[in-house]
């Protein structure tokens, strides 16, 4: 047949290759080389009920999932395939440099991972409804993150639906990025503010913000809240603004959420004036936040806290270093201070400044904390560790209720604490830095008896736990490492009236 006949045919003369058999498509399979084998069925395997598992159960498990293992645990089983479209599995969505990208090569760079707008537009017009908690964890790639902001923003306004339930917004910028050269990689960075304003002052139902580590200049960072404050100013309970600005500028967009419950900010944030209206306001938990990026942070004046103290008798101040600072707290005088919690590996507990806290919060103060493992060297020697300063705390403290504890103490020193303080009802202490010694001299204002008691249960990690549990009224046992770093406290909940 010729070629003129072929064509006024069609292609349906044409013979028809499969494109997964290599045989059709000319290919030459080696020798001994097996291109699929079929798995044999055992007749009498048992299967599990795994695909039996209620819906609320497997809405929990999906929620645990990154967005590639929800599919893969999609193909399981048709409920499973399911469960991948409950509303609940994507009321959660986390935006980081490895989620919905393409691979696109560069000359200059190689390969590089931007992202895909189609997955974006098809994601979001599909489960765009559902997505209440919204995340942006810390991006190298900043344009990926003002392309999402754009596309989202876009769809917002023309497509219905579209992020109209977010409640939660939570922006983590990665400054980290810039400490290695002397330039200012926030090329972009006024183009991303701005989109970045506009999208979180589209949400009209937003209850949760949270800003970390932005470090922008005073007049970006004074005009950040702009839209927030005109959409938000009904809705909003929880505002998290840690070093939004790099020095010390007050914001007032705080005083000016009206149901605001909760205000995280960092010290170079706060002043007078924001006191003032707080004072106001219904706030009534302050954490004044500190870690490695902040500086310029100051102490105000003792009359605002005074002032501030007398208009807002319920506000509870929260005093606290995370992350891997090595600078220590900065107190405020006057303050309703609740807590002091140091989240850092590097804070020591030193009688300077123990003796500062006990001088300035001893009639307020409920919870005392030094959490994660530490990272220094801490002495056995009686006189240089931290043992009569943590009893002096909670002797002339006596609204303490909550006291973590993770330097070297012994176990006298332990008894000695339980039994000292008056409202303690929450103690932990790390196994390994309990030193089994009896090494408190003896007190004139201690009875024979008492020393005698005190002697006694400290020889044994049994005798203090019996000892301790049968003050405090519960079980209680001294925590391994593992434990002691899964503490977590409710600093906003106060147990007195």
């Amino acid at each position: 047949m010729s070629g003129s006949s072929l064509r006024k045919l069609g292609c349906d003369c044409l013979p028809k290759i499969n494109l997964w058999d290599g045989e059709a498509m000319g290919e030459k399979v080696p020798e001994g080389k097996i291109l699929f084998q079929e798995e044999e069925i055992d007749p009498n395997h048992v299967y599990s009920d795994w695909h039996l598992l209620p819906d609320l159960i497997l809405e929990k498990v999906f929620q645990y999932l990154t967005l590639s293992e929800r599919y893969s645990a999609s193909q399981v089983c048709s409920n499973w395939s399911r469960a991948f479209d409950y509303p609940r599995v994507w009321y959660t969505f986390e935006l980081h440099d490895t989620i919905l990208y393409k691979r696109k090569f560069n000359y200059c760079s190689g390969w590089q991972k931007l992202l895909d707008h189609i997955r974006v537009t098809m994601f979001l017009t599909k489960k765009g409804m559902h997505i209440q908690n919204l995340i942006f964890l810390p991006m190298n790639n900043l344009f990926n993150l003002y392309e999402f902001l754009n596309v989202s923003l876009y769809m917002h306004h023309n497509c219905p639906g579209t992020l109209d339930n977010v409640q939660t917004v939570r922006f983590q910028f990665a400054c980290h990025v810039t400490e290695r050269s002397e330039e200012v990689v926030f090329g972009t960075g006024g183009q991303i503010l701005a989109m970045f304003k506009q999208v979180i002052g589209a949400f009209s139902l937003l209850k949760h913000l949270e800003l970390r580590d932005l470090l922008l200049d005073g007049c970006d960072g004074l005009h950040v809240l702009d839209e927030v404050c005109v959409t938000c100013c009904e809705t909003l309970q929880t505002l998290t603004l840690v070093n939004l600005t790099k020095m010390a500028n007050t914001l007032l967009h705080p005083g000016a959420f009206i149901n605001l419950q909760t205000l995280i900010i960092s010290p170079q944030n706060i002043g007078e004036d924001l006191l003032e209206l707080l004072g106001e306001s219904r706030l009534r938990n302050l954490h004044i936040v500190q870690n490695k990026y902040t500086e310029n942070g100051r102490a105000l004046h003792y009359k605002a806290w005074k002032q501030c103290r007398a208009a807002n008798p319920k506000l509870r101040v929260h005093l606290c270093t995370e992350g891997g600072t090595k600078k220590e707290i900065i107190l405020q005088p006057r303050a309703p201070v609740k807590s002091i919690v140091y989240d850092s590996p590097y804070a020591k507990i030193t009688p300077r400044v123990m003796l500062s806290i006990i001088e300035k919060y001893k009639q307020d103060l409920e919870v005392f904390a030094h959490k994660q493992l530490p990272r220094f060297h801490m002495p056995r020697s009686f006189h240089d560790r931290s043992d009569s300063s943590l009893l002096l705390l909670v002797r002339l403290c006596p609204y303490i209720h909550t006291l973590v504890v993770r330097e070297k103490v012994s176990t006298a020193t332990v008894l000695l604490l339980v039994h000292t303080a008056k409202n303690l009802q929450y103690f932990y202490v790390r196994r390994n830095a309990m030193l089994l010694k009896a090494d408190w001299p003896y007190n004139p204002e201690w009875t024979p008896e008492y020393y005698a008691w005190l002697c006694r249960n400290a020889r044994s990690y049994e005798a203090v736990e019996r000892e301790v549990s049968q003050i405090l009224g519960y079980k209680w046992q001294a925590l391994t490492d593992k434990q002691f770093k899964m503490i977590k406290l409710n600093l906003n909940k106060s147990l007195y009236v």
